[in-house]
């Protein structure tokens, strides 16, 4: 079986294919036949050791999952052959198959396209525990978006306009904010000019009511000012580095600062999993979203495609179908 193997920390745009045993699944485990996963910065810390959890070496990552079941054990009554799931794993997505616990996967309706759901248990899912969850975004509420033209910035448009939001994006290309327009953002900025701040500023002198970061360094202070008395900032990332913020700030906004982490919260309060992809399924078939990826990667091209979210030259949602 074909997978994308870590053998040593170290850049993910090396990762090459590798062969390994294929094994049948136990009395309460599934297989699936991977037909997208999607990859965001999660996965990269993982693979090059600098996440707080480092996984015994070698092992395959890959935790945002959607595939097609092959087989199930013998004890599996929830699933069938030839259901189509999605998961969030950890470990091991980027193979052509995967074993994945029976009472971990969630089944969905078969006019979802695979390749597009590879992204719910990442982005999508992280979007609407932040903005939803933890944020409480409301209709006619104002969201900043930094680095807003990856997978993890398109999909906090797609989920704030699914919200009734208004959305400022920030990117910094021409080519990257069209491809935030196309999200459904209201307004774009290049938050790379010095004068940024100023232009949001003139949109909203009152400020916005949330801030959605997955990028932090040096950006983090001014979107932190950008923000409304009362507002929420909620903080995703740290792409750019860990940002330093003067605490006198939150204090004098009257501001809450919350952390949003989907996969450590996922696996705290199992509960929370459930109703959060039903809310991303039904947006998707209500077509409140716009799940299909920008560009698919053979597994082949893993290392590509980790290069291009790493060196942030990707635009939009990515995902690397093990199948093709």
């Amino acid at each position: 079986m074909r997978v994308l193997q870590v053998t040593k920390f170290g850049d993910p745009s090396a990762l090459k294919v590798a062969e390994v045993p294929e094994r049948d699944p136990s009395s309460l485990e599934i297989k699936v036949r991977v037909e997208g996963v999607g990859i965001g910065y999660f996965d990269g810390l993982l693979i090059k050791g600098e996440y707080q959890i480092k996984p015994p070496l070698p092992f395959v990552p890959g935790s945002s999952i959607a595939g097609t079941v092959e087989s199930v054990g013998d004890k599996v009554t929830n699933l069938k052959e030839g259901d189509k799931v999605a998961a969030f794993a950890f470990l091991g997505g980027l193979a052509e198959k995967a074993l994945l616990a029976s009472n971990s996967v969630v089944l969905l309706p078969p006019e979802i396209n695979l390749q597009d759901a590879a992204n719910f248990f990442m982005s999508y899912a992280t979007g609407v525990l932040g903005l939803k969850q933890l944020g409480d975004v409301k209709e006619g509420e104002s969201v900043l978006v930094l680095g807003a033209s990856g997978t993890t910035g398109v999909t906090a448009i797609e989920i704030s306009k699914a919200l009734g939001a208004k959305v400022i994006a920030c990117a910094s290309t021409e080519e990257k904010r069209q491809r935030c327009i196309e999200a459904g953002a209201d307004h774009v900025i290049d938050y790379t000019a010095e004068d940024w701040r100023k232009q949001v500023k003139a949109l909203f002198p009152q400020g916005v009511d949330a801030v959605y970061d997955p990028i932090g360094g040096k950006w983090a202070e001014p979107a932190l000012r950008c923000l409304a008395p009362g507002g929420r900032y909620l903080v995703v990332g740290f792409v750019a580095g860990i940002a330093s913020i003067p605490l006198n700030l939150p204090l004098l906004k009257r501001c809450l600062i919350i952390g949003v982490n989907w996969g450590a919260e996922s696996m705290a309060n199992p509960e929370i999993v459930a109703p959060i992809i039903e809310q991303v399924i039904q947006w998707s078939l209500a077509g409140k979203l716009k799940t299909q990826p920008d560009k698919v990667y053979g597994l082949e091209q893993g290392g590509e495609a980790f290069g291009a979210l790493f060196d942030r030259t990707s635009k939009g949602k990515i995902v690397i179908n093990p199948s093709l």
